[in-house]
């Protein structure tokens, strides 16, 4: 990140206003550390935009609407960021027949199910 670029981190999750709370504070726990020293810097350099679906800021505080609605957020706007989830229905079904894999195989059937989503 030599270059003077600053990276833009957008994570849409349906609770992302409370999550975001203590977000740092959980990947550098001392017990069980999610994170090297390398990766939390690199962490600290970004600028990460917490963001609520469009779908779930309706269940949500008035007030948050303004802070995490994608509509005003610089290149998302008209994202609904649900997509994520419009998957999990049909990939479900594929948690049987990958259950009794080994990670290899696993992780290549799961792979080759999201890319069919994604064609």
């Amino acid at each position: 990140m030599k270059s003077g670029l600053k990276w833009v981190v957008v994570v849409s999750y349906d609770v992302a206003c409370k999550y975001n709370i203590n977000f740092m504070h959980h990947i550098t726990h001392l017990d069980w550390p999610l994170v090297t020293a390398r990766e939390l810097c690199q962490i600290k350099n970004m600028r990460v935009d917490w963001l609520v679906p469009k779908f779930h800021l309706a269940a949500h505080i008035d007030s948050f609407a303004d802070r995490y609605l994608l509509n005003w957020t610089k290149n998302v706007g008209r994202t609904c960021g649900e997509n994520v989830e419009s998957n999990w229905s049909s990939l479900n079904g594929l948690a049987t027949s990958v259950h009794e894999m080994g990670f290899g195989n696993r992780r290549d059937a799961i792979t080759d199910a999201v890319l069919h989503h994604n064609w």
